[in-house]
This record gives C-alpha cells, sequence and structure tokens, in this order.
C-alpha cells in the first residue's frame, strides 16, 4: 500500500526540518511515505534534466533514516520530455538513480499540469514501461497522468490502461481538482476506466495553494465516503504550503486512511487548538449561528474562547488567521449583544443604536481581510474537470461565496434592530 503524504502544492517548498516534522507526527499513524513533488522546486519540473543538488540528496537520506518514513521522488518531465529520445530517458534514469542511491524507494513519474495531445496516451505508456523496467524492482512506480479527473474512459485512458504494467498505480484527484465528495461508486467507475486497475488518490486536502492561500484548512476530513479507502491502490494527501499547519488535518486523514472517524481523530488532535481550528474550518460556527435563536449561550461561549485563541504551536504560519479569528469573533459578540437588546426590548435605547452604528462600521473593515475564517466569504477552489479530451472545464461548487458565519451574525443583528 501506498499511503501518505505528497508534497504536490504550488508555493514555496517546505525545508527539510519541516518535512522532517511533518513525517514525526504522521508517519507512524498510517502516512509513511513522503513524495518530494512541489511544483515549484525547479529540479522536479522546470530543470527536471538537471542532477540533484547536494542539498536535495542530503535532504533524502536524511528522511529515509527516520523511524517508519518511506521517501518517494517526483519527476514532472511531461512539458519539455521527447519521450524516444535516448538522451531524454538517460537523463531521467541518472536522475532517478540518483535518488534512489540517496535512500529513495518510491518514484513518482507525474505528467499532470501539461497541454494535452492525442498521442500523449501511447507516449505516456511507453516511458512509463521502460522506466519500470528501469527500476527492475529497485523501487516502486506510480504514474500521475495528464487526464488525472473523471471517471469515464477516454482514448488517453484506454492507451494507459492497455500499455502500462499492472503494477503501476495511477493516481486520479477524483471527479475534480478539488471535491467535496469522493465515493466509493467513482473509485469504481475509475477502475473500471483503467481496465481493473484500482486508482491511486491524490487528495487534494488539505492543500491551499493559488487561489484558495486565503484559507488555512484546519478542519478534519469530509466527504470521503467509508470504504473508499479499500477501493483504491493507495492515497496521498497533498498539504497545505504551511506545514506546522498541515499537521491538525493530516492527523484526520491518516484515520481515515486506518478505517477509522477522521472527525473523532481530529477533536482528540485538536487540543488547545480547537477554537482556532474551528474557526478556520467553519463549520461549527455556521452551525452555532444558525441556532442562535434557541441556544444563544452556546454561541457566546463559543465566540468567547475564539476571540482568546492563539497560533499556538503553529507560530507565524498561522498567526494572519489567528488575528483574523479573534477580531471577527469580537465583532460577532457585539452582533450577538445587539440582538439580546432587540429581545429584551431594549432596541430603541440609545446605548442599542450606538452599539449597532459601531458593528456596523467596523464590519465592512472586517471583512476586508486578505484571509478568510468563519467560512468563505467570496473563496475560489479549483474544482476542475476534464472533458473526454482532457480539456478543463469548471464544476458547480468552485466558487463559495455569501456563507461567512459573522457576515449572517452581523446581518440578522442590524435586520433585527430594523424592524423594531
Amino acid at each position: 500500500m501506498i499511503d501518505g503524504v505528497i508534497e504536490g502544492f504550488y508555493g514555496r517548498p517546505w525545508s527539510w526540518e519541516e518535512r522532517i516534522v511533518v513525517m514525526r507526527a504522521v508517519a507512524s499513524e498510517g502516512l509513511p511515505v513522503w513524495v518530494h513533488a512541489p511544483k515549484d522546486d525547479p529540479l522536479h519540473r522546470e530543470r527536471w534534466r538537471d542532477p540533484w543538488t547536494r542539498d536535495h540528496l542530503d535532504g533524502f537520506a536524511r528522511l529515509a533514516s527516520e523511524p517508519e518514513v518511506r521517501v518517494g521522488i517526483g519527476l514532472s518531465p511531461g512539458l519539455t520530455m521527447t519521450y524516444d529520445e535516448a538522451e531524454d530517458r538517460n537523463l531521467l534514469a541518472a536522475k532517478v538513480d540518483g535518488a534512489l542511491t540517496a535512500g529513495a524507494s518510491l518514484v513518482v513519474l507525474c505528467v499532470d499540469d501539461i497541454p494535452v495531445r492525442p498521442e500523449l496516451g501511447p507516449d505516456h505508456a511507453r516511458l512509463t514501461t521502460w522506466l519500470h523496467e528501469h527500476l527492475a524492482g529497485r523501487a516502486d512506480l506510480v504514474l500521475i497522468p495528464t487526464e488525472y479527473t473523471g471517471t469515464r474512459s477516454t482514448p488517453y485512458l484506454d492507451a494507459l490502461a492497455e500499455g502500462v504494467p499492472e503494477d503501476v498505480p495511477i493516481g486520479w484527484t477524483g471527479e475534480s481538482v478539488v471535491n467535496d465528495v469522493i465515493t466509493v461508486a467513482e473509485a469504481r467507475a475509475r477502475t473500471a476506466s483503467l481496465g481493473g486497475r484500482p486508482p491511486l488518490v491524490w487528495d487534494n486536502v488539505p492543500v491551499n495553494d493559488g487561489l484558495m492561500a486565503d484559507r488555512l484548512f484546519l478542519g478534519p476530513l469530509r466527504g470521503r465516503e467509508p470504504g473508499l479507502r479499500a477501493a483504491c491502490s493507495g492515497w496521498l494527501a497533498n498539504p497545505m504550503v504551511q506545514p506546522r499547519s498541515s499537521v491538525l488535518p493530516l492527523h484526520s486523514i491518516a484515520a481515515f486512511v486506518r478505517g477509522e472517524d477522521p472527525e473523532v481523530a481530529w477533536l482528540g488532535a485538536t487540543g488547545d487548538l480547537r477554537p482556532l481550528a474551528e474557526a478556520c474550518d467553519g463549520a461549527t460556527p455556521a452551525a452555532l449561528v444558525a441556532d442562535v435563536h434557541t441556544h444563544p449561550e452556546a454561541l457566546r461561549s463559543w465566540l468567547v474562547s475564539v476571540a482568546g485563541c492563539t497560533a499556538g504551536d503553529l507560530g507565524d504560519e498561522a498567526e494572519p488567521w489567528a488575528v483574523q479569528a479573534r477580531t471577527e469573533a469580537k465583532l460577532g459578540l457585539s452582533a450577538l449583544h445587539v440582538i439580546e437588546d432587540v429581545r429584551a426590548g431594549r432596541g430603541n435605547e440609545p446605548e442599542c443604536f450606538q452599539r449597532s452604528v459601531s458593528l456596523a462600521a467596523r464590519w465592512p473593515v472586517v471583512r476586508r481581510s486578505e484571509v478568510t475564517v468563519m467560512g468563505p466569504r467570496c473563496s475560489f477552489r479549483p474544482m476542475l474537470g476534464q472533458d473526454d479530451h482532457g480539456e478543463w472545464m469548471l464544476r458547480p461548487g468552485a466558487v463559495q461565496a455569501d456563507q461567512n458565519a459573522i457576515d449572517a451574525l452581523v446581518r440578522l443583528a442590524l435586520d433585527r434592530l430594523a424592524q423594531t
């Protein structure tokens, strides 16, 4: 089984110290594989022909020496490789061999995020077969294909199903690049599209690169159907740009891979970070605001806890979200005070009016933050799928707007006051 973490995001690659911290936290829990595949490391993609630096090789060796950690390396030659040219194949072989000598035991051939061409299926099948033969059992091989979303058969996938060795798992992100839900039925459909080969899931949770950079996904894994892991050949989680913050959701993912409840595991791992984690996740404040009419004290108690939250061990990488969470919690407490004034018949008193004016003045400032907590105001996620020709298309759910719990609470307060 291949279960672990694939550092496959766009943005600053993690340092070797950060990688060790993350893998020490999750390797023994069921995510022992770490794959080096950061899109913005030039030696992964842009300069894939160049040899590894001494720093890379020493880093692979350090990680490989960690208890229970298995090192994988990803190479992404698809943009510039001449597939049947001996020189390019020799350079790829040398690059792979260097990593294996340093301690890697998994190779991930990444031909994702490249322009689609009709001949790519046979090209990628031949290249994968050649690399599989070159490895000759020294390391496992995984293919991340160009068409890595969806469940339907296509000419490209048909070529892979026919030409790629049966013991090479082929990666899949689900119906889209990012998914709220992945089901067993979808995994089985993808298996059928690959000629009976169960997919290896590259799950883009909790990744927050690119247009998702306003979010810090500290919540638990959701929407992965029980039994899904058993229908797949592996599970690689793509973490956030922030390494320490990634550990909390990775605990949840590890529980899912083990067949346990990911939310229960997440709750057990939050500790003092729970108020911040719930604020960043957004589900808890949304539920509490929806129930404010019957249980206002539950919302008050939660907002008070968030108003005093800190980034804790997550440090500077999470501090902007901690600051915003505290600010929004205080705004929410002010809104709750207005609601309680109106309910108690004090809506026409000068103190309530002054409080509401302050609330209305602070609200737009809070909404302009560059980071998002308490649920999305206007966020985009790459819920992108590929059609039968591999071309990208936008799927529903990519844009999340007006789902912020504090916005809903402030609107409720001001609307209630206006009705008095």
